[in-house]
């Protein structure tokens, strides 16, 4: 009995990696996949890299990969606009079904600032999404009342283990900035405010004759950010809400950072640092403790998932590790603004 349970938890797994996009214990670190009006919003030069495994404690990990650039372009400054340009690559595997999604796709965002301390973004992103599912899978009409007999044959039967589909997504975003992030003044203050639609036309990415079309994956996010003055210690509360088709999911918490130390503002001798530590809850499903230390260009990252779900007797509420790498390759030109 309990390894029937067993079979039927993974198999409950499998149908909501099938139905759904993954989710990311970190997902302010895959800028691109959050929203795309993010694309060059921030920095000259960016890129980011995320890896994911969950699942381990239950069977064969769950892992996803993420990489992107982006890069800010034809910039007017502090009073003007800008465009952004980026790419971003992300691949999902789903356990011992070797159920996969890979995305590849091209993002580009339009900037314009409203007044000094506020700016609106606008992005799309579109590349294509292949599906792809593995020659191993077993079947319950392969059960011969005994065991399982792999000579069976299967009801089961595909047109093609693989789906190529065009994919395409849209997002806006609203960012404030106000005040100096800085060691010896700290009175900074920010907040984003975005919303994304993705798979928007809907892409077909089923394995047989009728009709399995992606649902649309809405993101409504928002992050703020609030230097305490004359300390050096920043608060960072955030929140995102995704809807995909029946799916739900809620995730909110709080970052907590610390200055080490500035960068020299005039020599370059010395590098800023900063110490990040993150509590997260994602709504019915995990309790997430993060932490990522910013080193002048690099930003690492590593969180751990505490299930909380009901397979928690599965898994013995071991959830899932993620680890994050930020570099800036072109170092920014100091700027009071957070826009």
């Amino acid at each position: 009995m309990k390894k029937l349970m067993y079979i039927i938890g993974i198999m409950g797994i499998a149908v909501s990696a099938y139905a759904q996009d993954f989710s990311l214990s970190q997902p302010f670190e895959a800028p691109i996949l959050l929203n795309p009006a993010n694309t060059g919003l921030t920095f000259p030069v960016r890129t980011n890299l995320n890896y994911r495994q969950q699942w381990r404690s239950i069977s064969k990990p769950f892992t996803t990969v993420i990489a992107s650039v982006d890069a800010k372009l034809l910039s007017q400054g502090k009073t003007g606009s800008s465009l952004g340009l980026g790419v971003i690559i992300a691949n999902d595997q789903a356990g011992t079904s070797k159920l996969s999604t890979l995305n590849a796709s091209l993002a580009i965002m339009g900037k314009v600032l409203l007044n000094d301390m506020n700016s609106l973004s606008a992005g799309i992103v579109g590349g294509v999404m292949q599906r792809k599912i593995g020659d191993n899978l077993t079947w319950t009409d392969q059960f011969d009342g005994y065991q399982y007999n792999p000579n069976a044959g299967s009801a089961e039967v595909f047109d093609s283990q693989k789906r190529l589909a065009p994919d395409v997504g849209a997002g806006i975003q609203w960012s404030y900035g106000r005040g100096a992030a800085t060691l010896s003044s700290n009175d900074a203050i920010g907040a984003q405010l975005g919303f994304a639609a993705y798979h928007v036309n809907m892409p077909n990415t089923g394995f047989q004759e009728d009709a399995d079309s992606r649902y649309i994956r809405m993101v409504l996010h928002g992050s703020f950010s609030y230097g305490i003055k004359n300390t050096p210690f920043q608060l960072n509360p955030c929140g995102i809400v995704q809807m995909q088709g029946p799916s739900r999911m809620y995730f909110a918490g709080m970052n907590f950072k610390y200055r080490l130390q500035e960068s020299s503002k005039y020599t370059g001798n010395l590098s800023s640092r900063s110490l990040n530590l993150g509590t997260f809850y994602r709504f019915g499903d995990a309790f997430i403790t993060s932490l990522q230390l910013e080193w002048d260009m690099f930003a690492v990252g590593i969180s751990y998932d505490l299930n909380l779900s009901s397979l928690t007797k599965a898994s013995k509420g071991r959830g899932g590790t993620e680890l994050s790498l930020r570099y800036l390759p072109f170092k920014p030109k100091k700027s009071n603004s957070l826009i």
